[in-house]
């Protein structure tokens, strides 16, 4: 159910040019959203930043076909309303310029979201753009972090999916309303996110995932976390954005290094020469943020799968970087169906990955 206040917001959201900003500005001068609906003329023309003409919208222009829609919306989809107000709003996306006075969203926020990282990147991962998003992802989970991204094609539904298989909490903020999720093939994994995290979004619902959104939507992922890891990215990744409007908030600002002849790098790789924070593995960020927690996290140490013979030689061949079987095969000298038995079972009991074009990594 909707209260009185989040309807009395319903309408005043439903009025053409009445952004966060002068929403949060009229209620903080007016005392409550419902007195600013009731003010005359004359008080709402002494609002610093409300000219005439957006006043007579506020007394004209109130659209009852969209609060009615958004109502219907909320009621069938499950969705509910956070305004800024509000105690269940995140309290360090409060804190940034231009917070969204409202927010849709589906799931529930939890006291363990306080301490979230944001993973952002290309929308064309690599394999190794693919693997490192999986690895910091599912490391960062299990160090008890939520994890906050895009939902948008390519690093942002890796990041997503190893946290939700890692059993770990993870927000994604949509740059649409919650029932048009964007891109569409995105949509059972948002409905997963839901159940084991949350979905939000600062545009009403019916909101199309204009190209627009995007930009603003950004703010909102730096905005709920610590920091942003930025795993791989070229010079146009809208990745990128995210990281300006981070340092912009006071937020830390992460990236991984990439291959120097990989356009998929050229933007994290910039953003190290600029000052961005190099890391090589979960305990670089720990380490980073150790003055923001309220204790100090330790990195968890890799577990050493306790093997022997051939499968401990070949485990001990791998690493985070794809290795082809033939290269295997020429460091063992056996033979390519005795190594691939080996790597079967390995990868049977957790300890190894296949990739495409039987390439191997160890996790």
């Amino acid at each position: 159910m909707i209260d009185s206040e989040h309807m009395a917001l319903l309408r005043l959201c439903s009025i053409p040019g009445i952004g966060s900003g002068r929403m949060r500005n009229l209620i903080s001068i007016l005392g409550s959203v419902q007195a600013v609906l009731d003010a005359p003329m004359q008080k709402l023309i002494r609002v610093p930043g409300i000219e005439r003409a957006t006043a007579i919208k506020i007394k004209k222009e109130v659209d009852p076909d969209f609060v009615e829609r958004q109502l219907r919306f909320i009621s069938e989809h499950h969705i509910k309303i956070i305004s800024y107000w509000d105690k269940e709003y995140p309290p360090r996306l409060k804190k940034i310029y231009d917070p969204p006075a409202l927010l849709f969203v589906k799931g529930e926020f939890s006291e363990e979201d306080n301490l979230a990282i944001g993973i952002v990147g290309t929308r064309m991962p690599s394999h190794y753009g693919r693997v490192i998003t999986e690895q910091f992802s599912r490391e960062l989970a299990g160090n008890k972090f939520t994890i906050v991204s895009g939902l948008a094609r390519g690093v942002d539904p890796i990041a997503h999916q190893a946290v939700l298989k890692s059993g770990g909490r993870t927000i994604a903020v949509l740059g649409s309303g919650l029932v048009q999720v964007y891109p569409p093939e995105n949509k059972l994994l948002s409905e997963k996110i839901a159940r084991q995290g949350v979905l939000v979004s600062e545009y009403p619902v019916g909101t199309k995932p204009d190209a627009g959104n995007f930009p603003r939507r950004n703010r909102i992922i730096s905005g709920m976390s610590l920091g942003i890891l930025i795993t791989e990215a070229g010079m146009k990744s809208g990745a990128l954005i995210t990281a300006f409007q981070a340092l912009e908030q006071n937020r830390e600002v992460f990236a991984v290094p990439g291959p120097i002849n990989s356009g998929k790098s050229t933007g994290t790789n910039q953003l190290l020469k600029e000052g961005a924070t190099l890391v090589q593995g979960t305990g670089d960020i720990l380490r980073e943020l150790g003055g923001q927690l309220n204790k100090d996290i330790p990195a968890r140490e890799k577990e050493v799968p306790q093997l022997k013979g051939v499968e401990k030689e070949i485990y001990q061949l791998l690493s985070d970087q794809p290795r082809h079987i033939d290269e295997l095969v020429l460091q063992t000298k056996k033979t390519s169906p005795e190594i691939l038995s080996v790597l079967l079972t390995l990868e049977l009991l957790g300890y190894v990955k296949q990739l495409q074009g039987k390439h191997f990594i160890m996790i």
